[in-house]
């Protein structure tokens, strides 16, 4: 059980005990006009981790909240990380709303009004190019607490609790400069969110540590999906040399496997693939994938804790920056001989 656990364990409430702190936050939360529901709350189901932002029910009784906007829901990574800020916030009566960057098409004036109505105590951003927007709308409407996480931009002087990507970044290259690779093709984003620049730095550093020429590395450019990935691996089998692949996280990854598979090239015979993140697919697929693991609820734990720290005032007890490890699978291996 890691440190975090080991934490969450200490502050875990009876069910008569949460259960009274929940009709507190709801009775707070009505600002005095809820005396009545806060008598007949029910006990807290556990069931309840997300409410939907658009739920009327939220209207009728506005029980205490959080924010956490998130840049998609479709990378398994970030329902992962959702469940941990969910389990902790659950524990200490506040409920999780989700806002979908990717969804609600940027419809950041519509974010802050509902923050306005009250039922929002605080604020997770973990979405790129938004950040300062929210920030600026929050400040203009209802000044709350927020803590940055993922891939959120940085913000001058705000909280963030962060995983150290930048050795991430350099257990994969130490990996595959180990099996004998000496050129490689990187694929990831032409623009790189907060957490995915440090990743990207890692591999630089560790490439030039192990004396890995500037022109024995191709940047192939692709969003940040299945299919993105997919199409690069066509690209990447017409480079000369190549026979290690980084992706900047697993989804990435997995389309370029099957990219390859469709272009007949065996994994890892004519490629080494390494992903980022470690989702659950990554352990499913055929081969299955080296990547680099992330404490994903671990961090869902942490930003939350910290987050709820602010909301209660409390100085938030920030973790330093979380590790990562290498998990070595299938898809990785010794470099083929010219």
């Amino acid at each position: 059980m890691s440190m975090l656990r080991d934490r969450m364990s200490k502050i875990q409430y009876t069910e008569k005990e949460r259960n009274t702190r929940v009709r507190k936050n709801q009775f707070a939360a009505g600002k005095g006009g809820m005396a009545g529901y806060a008598k007949k709350s029910q006990p807290a189901k556990r069931m309840n981790d997300y409410l939907d932002l658009n739920d009327d029910a939220l209207v009728r009784y506005p029980n205490p909240s959080i924010g956490v906007v998130v840049p998609t829901l479709m990378n398994p990574f970030f329902p992962k990380m959702l469940s941990g800020i969910a389990e902790t916030a659950r524990i200490q009566g506040y409920y999780t709303e989700v806002f979908n960057a990717a969804q609600d098409g940027g419809d950041w004036t519509n974010l802050a009004a509902r923050f306005a109505q009250g039922r929002q105590q605080g604020l997770i951003l973990a979405a790129p190019k938004v950040t300062e927007k929210i920030v600026r709308l929050l400040a203009e409407t209802e000044p709350m607490p927020y803590v940055l996480t993922d891939q959120a931009d940085d913000v001058p002087g705000a909280l963030r609790v962060a995983v150290d990507d930048t050795t991430g970044g350099g257990l994969v290259v130490d990996h595959l400069v180990g099996l004998g690779h000496q050129r490689f093709a990187i694929v990831c984003p032409p623009q790189l969110p907060f957490n995915m620049a440090a990743r990207y730095r890692g591999y630089l550093d560790a490439l030039g540590r192990h004396g890995i020429p500037r022109n024995a590395v191709t940047y192939v450019s692709a969003p940040l999906t299945r299919e993105a990935g997919q199409t690069a691996a066509a690209r990447i089998v017409k480079l000369p040399g190549i026979t290690a692949i980084i992706t900047i996280n697993d989804d990435l990854a997995i389309g370029v496997l099957k990219g390859l598979h469709e272009l007949g090239k065996r994994i890892p015979h004519d490629y080494s693939v390494v992903g980022y993140d470690n989702t659950d697919l990554s352990n499913y697929v055929t081969p299955e994938l080296t990547t680099v693991n992330q404490p994903v609820m671990d961090l869902g734990h942490a930003v939350a804790d910290c987050l709820l720290a602010k909301i209660e005032r409390r100085e938030p007890a920030v973790p330093a920056t979380l590790p990562v490890e290498l998990v070595v699978r299938a898809s990785s291996g010794r470099a083929k001989l010219a």
